[in-house]
């Protein structure tokens, strides 16, 4: 008899828990110290993440870096990170959330300790894939925690919350890290928060239950499937060509205000926050929106969110002034919100539970795929020509045109169980 996953790539829209095994029941105190931790956790990811945009100037002048070799060395840690996206989520799917989880942090904090003893540009390279293998399984693993807690009705909330937690990480790590390395230098501040990393990666132990194992079919027949989905095939490539734009701003934007503005590292750190406290709170609107009211309208959400990407994208070219530029960047990043929510929603309101790690890791691969490419790749055209970012820029404008034009053809195909 074939397994039911097999005979069906995707369940019903109108997926209700009771269509999907429910893997463990969490009372409501615990359930919101579970999100607490999970927003705690993905906040010093982001912030360990976001230390080497900002610290990359000092960086690139102890170790006598050209744009190019920047460029690789924040490119680094998205090649471990990408391939981690599908081995976590189908380790997630076959042994629950906790062990993966709990490794994750564990692993990204001490090699964010690790980077501040850091000698030669070759070891510097090392540490950040070693680093990206930690932080790689943490969104499949964290999404495979939602639905351990979370009834399918109030999943894209909690998930919205928890990736949010990107944007607050980014404001903290551009504040912190910056006033850390103004203070005391970069070393420094990757030892602090490789040490608070290890605290809360006994904390989530603590936290999260123990989800039993499923039988070790269901793991294989789930990543398969996952990759037979072409609804979940176009939500990788609409994230993968949003996330290009994404992450190249928030790679290069300090070096840009601090090469073409000509201000000081720490307003550089202090001016990038701002953006990404607005995108937080967006992106939890976004996911309210969508447990409320965008069940089958996730097409237009990404439409509407990749278009005001490259509307507010383009509006930056002319920006003549910081205050503007910066204005116009919020923008931009509030569009990318609504493409951010919406992709991580997609699997945990149209796919069964036991397969919601791998769809959840595969998306994002396609996500960090583009994060190992478009640092590297603005490195490369700034080198070009030397000073001028004209290159980098027009790129970057035609990735968000392509988010829009997937979105375009993306549609959902239901089926029953």
């Amino acid at each position: 008899m074939n397994h039911p996953i097999e005979q069906n790539a995707m369940p019903s829209s109108s997926a209700t828990d009771s269509d999907s095994t429910k893997i463990t029941n969490y009372p409501g105190k615990r359930k919101a110290f579970v999100l607490v931790m999970l927003l705690i956790s993905w906040i010093l990811a982001n912030a360990d993440r976001m230390a080497m945009s900002i610290s990359i100037v000092p960086i690139s002048k102890d170790f006598n870096l050209d744009a190019q070799s920047a460029g690789l060395l924040l490119s680094a840690f998205y090649v471990s990170y990408s391939l981690m996206q599908l081995i976590a989520g189908q380790l997630s799917d076959r042994f629950g959330s906790r062990t993966v989880l709990v490794f994750s942090v564990a692993c990204w904090s001490v090699f964010t300790g690790l980077t501040g003893f850091a000698a030669t540009f070759a070891s510097l390279i090392v540490i950040r894939v070693l680093f990206g293998i930690g932080e790689g399984g943490f969104v499949p693993a964290s999404t495979v925690t939602v639905a351990e807690a979370f009834p399918r009705g109030e999943r894209a909330r909690a998930k919205s919350l928890v990736i949010g937690a990107s944007f607050l990480g980014s404001a903290v790590g551009s504040s912190a890290i910056a006033a850390l390395v103004h203070i005391h230098g970069w070393r420094y501040a990757y030892h602090v928060f490789g040490l608070v990393g290890i605290v809360v990666a006994v904390v989530l132990w603590l936290a999260i239950k123990r989800a039993p194992p499923r039988q070790k079919i269901a793991g294989k027949l789930a990543f398969r499937t996952v990759f037979r989905s072409p609804m979940l095939r176009k939500t990788m490539l609409i994230f993968f060509f949003s996330n290009v734009v994404y992450v190249a701003l928030i790679s290069w934007m300090p070096s840009f205000l601090v090469k073409t503005r000509h201000i000081d590292i720490l307003h550089a750190g202090l001016a990038s926050a701002g953006p990404y406290v607005v995108a937080f709170v967006c992106l939890n609107i976004v996911g309210w929106m969508l447990d409320k009211v965008g069940q089958g309208r996730e097409r237009l959400f990404m439409m509407c969110g990749a278009c005001a990407v490259v509307v507010f994208f383009a509006l930056m070219a002319f920006a003549d002034s910081l205050p503007s530029l910066l204005v116009l960047w919020t923008l931009c990043l509030v569009g990318y919100t609504v493409i951010y929510g919406t992709v991580f929603a997609i699997p945990l309101k149209h796919m069964p539970d036991e397969s919601v790690g791998s769809a959840a890791g595969l998306i994002n691969f396609g996500g960090q795929v583009a994060a190992a490419v478009a640092p590297a790749l603005v490195g490369m055209l700034v080198d070009l020509r030397p000073g001028s970012y004209v290159w980098a820029y027009s790129a970057l404008l035609f990735s968000g045109l392509a988010a829009f034009l997937v979105s375009l053809t993306w549609r959902a195909k239901p089926t029953a169980h």
